[in-house]
């Protein structure tokens, strides 16, 4: 096919998919506003000088701020001009946490936005939660090393894995549907507000719901894949109401009774994050299903001892540009800029099979298998995908169960691809992601959003579409860890652990020892500094004791800094 064809194709899916508007010569760069931040300190106050540049239009800056888990903004000023510089403090005495920032720029020509985490974060959570993990039962038997090692890495970072065997399904089937949604119903009432995590590994039943297309094709228009129905309380899912069978895809019908619900958008605040890996009907693989869940699980545990590339860097291939007044690309700036120490501009494939990046974005006209120009299903099964974080917009894609699926190939392809989502529809928030919180935290404040975080984009907020490709669990980065720790008693009761540093101690802060109980709690037995090497402790009573060995480091930001934690090394002592 000729060049013509494809341009003209290119304009004609554009025609469906964008809402165009005229946007005169900006940037989508410029659509997101990226401050500037210099700290001092005086006696007891943390003084923030905040730089926003100049604006090219006249108008007014909102400046708001928030402790982190606040659902409330406060505001801080109104700018009337179109060049800022503020200044804001807080108490060191409160500093242990990064005050969240929203910056809204509005004027009749130009509104741009950002958000971001400012501060200095000398706190660390070690008790993240309960993640349950579901596994196809054919995956169950094939993957037992693997689940196994991915559960110790899991526990190694804070959180409390359960590992359950619910039946493959290959094809659309309501009652398991309902099968696995009575296992989920069991662990919310089991587990409560310790609940924080659901991956589906394997082929794992795929409700639907719902009667609408995000991309804006009516051929397309229907009921979704959705994984949060497993997570939503039954109460709030109807199957009574949509009646559509015109999509080309016979599994987007939606008829009343059907095992596929109606609802589009979330009824309510969600509190699970959920995340799929699914390598199902993958075949422009030469890897069977299994081998590469297999290799999903190994890179997985590469990332988090800190064995891969530490580059931080981001890179944007945007495909649409000004086109739509969405300005889709500006999703990326927004968190890219908030993310990475550098960002790149340029093609997506041919810049991420010679080098790595930490995070990729790429948008454009797309099919169930490509992102027009950027990547298709193909190229993932071909070269390295020098990615971790990898975001994408475009058509049909984001209808994840699908043969080839782009979003599931991204994520099974080689060496470093751990989490894949459709971004734009709505505008996803993961800048809490650059304090070393994890993606699931994200997820939950862009599942959940609705004004709260503005932004150019107009379409799918609170959508039951919204769905992590990968692991939510995943924190930004994990240094290496300590190695050799071993433990000794010199008598009866005293107890020494000891070990060899990481190899590169540049920003090491010290080591954390760690006690975790049979309940799977975490607690603090000492903070160590990090020319140390050992540590004794008194034992008096027989049982089975699990200590954990967690190296401290100091990672520094253009928005301040923050404590981060390696994976940790595990003991399980047995006194008798």
């Amino acid at each position: 096919m000729n060049n013509n064809f494809f341009k003209l194709l290119k304009f004609a899916c554009l025609l469906i998919f964008l809402k165009t508007s005229i946007i005169y010569s900006q940037t989508p760069k410029e659509f997101t506003i990226n401050p500037r931040v210099e700290f001092y300190v005086d006696s007891n106050l943390i003084i923030k000088h905040i730089s926003l540049g100049k604006f090219p239009f006249d108008g007014e800056l909102i400046i708001k701020r928030k402790d982190i888990q606040s659902d409330f903004w406060k505001k801080v000023d109104t700018f009337k001009v179109n060049q800022i510089k503020f200044t804001d403090t807080s108490f060191i005495s409160e500093s242990d946490e990064p005050i969240e920032y929203g910056f809204e720029f509005i004027s009749d020509t130009l509104n741009s936005f950002g958000y971001y985490l400012i501060g200095n974060k000398t706190s660390f959570e070690l008790n993240n939660g309960n993640v349950l993990i579901l596994v196809d039962s054919f995956a169950y038997s094939e993957l037992k090393m693997e689940l196994e090692q991915f559960a110790e890495d899991l526990i190694a970072d804070g959180w409390n894995p359960e590992i359950k065997s619910v039946p493959r399904c290959e094809s659309f089937n309501p009652t398991e549907v309902r099968k696995v949604k009575r296992v989920v119903n069991k662990y919310k009432t089991l587990w409560g507000e310790r609940f924080k995590v659901l991956i589906l590994v394997g082929r794992i039943a795929v409700p639907y719901t719902g009667n609408y297309t995000f991309d804006g094709h009516p051929e397309h228009d229907g009921a979704f894949p959705s994984d949060l129905v497993y997570v939503l309380n039954d109460s709030l899912l109807t199957d009574d109401n949509e009646y559509n069978i015109q999509a080309v895809r016979e599994y987007n019908w939606n008829v009343p009774f059907d095992g596929k619900f109606d609802q589009i958008s979330i009824p309510e605040n969600i509190n699970i994050a959920v995340g799929r890996i699914d390598f199902f009907q993958l075949t422009d693989f030469h890897q069977k299903e299994i081998e590469l869940l297999k290799k999903y699980f190994h890179k997985n545990h590469l990332f988090r001892i800190g064995e891969i590339p530490t580059t931080n860097r981001c890179l944007i291939d945007d495909g649409f540009g000004t086109q739509s007044d969405e300005i889709f690309s500006a999703n990326a700036w927004m968190n890219f800029q908030a993310l990475c120490d550098t960002i790149i501009e340029g093609k997506l494939l041919e810049n991420i099979k010679e080098n790595y990046f930490r995070f990729s974005y790429a948008c454009n006209s797309g099919s169930y298998t490509s992102c027009w120009s950027s990547i298709n299903s193909e190229d993932c099964s071909k070269y390295q995908i020098n990615t971790t974080f990898c975001f994408l917009f475009g058509s049909y894609f984001w209808d994840w169960d699908s043969e080839r699926n782009l979003l599931r190939s991204v994520l099974a392809s080689s060496p470093y691809a751990l989490l894949v989502a459709w971004i734009g529809r709505p505008f996803w928030h993961f800048h809490h992601f650059a304090f070393g919180y994890p993606f699931a935290l994200s997820f939950l404040k862009t599942a959940n959003n609705k004004n709260f975080y503005k932004s150019t984009g107009k379409y799918g907020y609170r959508g039951m579409h919204l769905e992590i490709i990968g692991d939510p669990t995943l924190r930004i980065n994990y240094p290496k860890p300590a190695s050799n720790f071993k433990y000794t008693f010199l008598n009866d009761t005293l107890l020494i652990m000891n070990w060899e540093p990481p190899p590169d101690s540049s920003s090491l802060e010290g080591f954390l020892i760690v006690k975790r109980d049979e309940n799977g709690y975490n607690q603090t037995i000492s903070s160590l500094s990090k020319h140390t090497r050992s540590i004794s402790i008194t034992i008096n009573s027989k049982g089975i004791y699990q200590f954990q060995l967690r190296t401290i480091y100091k990672k520094t930001t253009h928005f301040g800094s923050y404590l981060e934690l390696s994976s940790a090394l595990q003991l399980k002592i047995l006194k008798d």
